[in-house]
């Protein structure tokens, strides 16, 4: 009787312990499944977060030419415009002020080179010219009503420009530096010096027509150095630089 009675206790005991251990060892389960469920919750989070920051970052291109309300991503200007390229504070004010816009991939293409006609049109741009009430067609022999045909008329009208000795305005045609300068200062009004004493670069010839326009932009450092360059061809980045260094030299930003 005793050995039974010592054996059901027992049993009771045992019983009692396995109980207890169950409950134990299913809050350490359903613990991690909860901390599991909940890592995957917070993972999600985070994984969306990021997505959603990816997707506000990429951007679409603008019509190319135009002026743009394309936003590029954090760190760029243009796609191909880090904020530090060499002339980003020149592109990034154009852009802001809408001189300039982008291409469709959402680049600017600074290595470029700028025709004529394209730079009239940053330059109509730039001095928010007044077309009303004009007719800007028909103003050389090689511009009748294309796209750029206001651009050029305007500018020849308003005598910032001028055609060549065939009557041609050449529109496709590189501008170069000593035009794109001639075009900015009449276009701003600015005052050409009447006589040029000595040579401002050792390659503007005191006799030679520009050399007005080379020693007005060597007297408000639009350009450094020894040299001028006046045949320079001017990509979209230099352009750019150029026209922003004339308006912020003459107090005009």
């Amino acid at each position: 009787m005793s050995d039974k009675k010592f054996d059901i206790k027992h049993l009771s005991f045992m019983g009692l312990l396995l109980l207890v251990s169950g409950i134990a060892v299913y809050g350490i389960v359903n613990s991690s499944i909860s901390l599991g469920n909940y890592t995957k919750e917070v993972s999600a989070s985070v994984i969306g977060a990021g997505d959603s920051v990816s997707a506000t970052g990429s951007t679409t291109g603008s019509a190319t030419g135009s002026a743009s309300a394309t936003t590029a991503p954090v760190g760029l200007i243009f796609s191909d415009v880090p904020v530090n390229h060499e002339t980003a504070t020149a592109i990034s004010y154009f852009k802001q002020m809408g001189y300039i816009g982008g291409y469709e991939d959402g680049s600017f293409k600074p290595s470029n080179l700028v025709s004529r006609a394209e730079f009239l049109r940053i330059l109509t741009e730039m001095v928010q010219a007044d077309f009303a009430g004009g007719v800007y067609e028909k103003c050389f022999k090689d511009v009748n009503s294309e796209w750029f045909a206001v651009y050029a008329c305007y500018a020849s009208q308003k005598k910032w420009a001028s055609g060549y000795d065939d009557g041609t305005f050449k529109p496709a045609q590189a501008v170069e530096r000593v035009e794109a300068l001639r075009m900015a200062f009449v276009a701003l009004e600015l005052k050409i010096p009447t006589s040029v004493d000595g040579q401002p670069f050792v390659d503007v010839p005191v006799s030679s027509w520009y050399a007005p326009y080379a020693k007005l932009a060597k007297d408000l450092g639009v350009v450094n150095g020894k040299v001028f360059l006046p045949s320079l061809k001017l990509t979209r980045a230099s352009t750019v630089q150029l026209l922003y260094d004339v308006l912020n030299r003459t107090g005009k930003l």
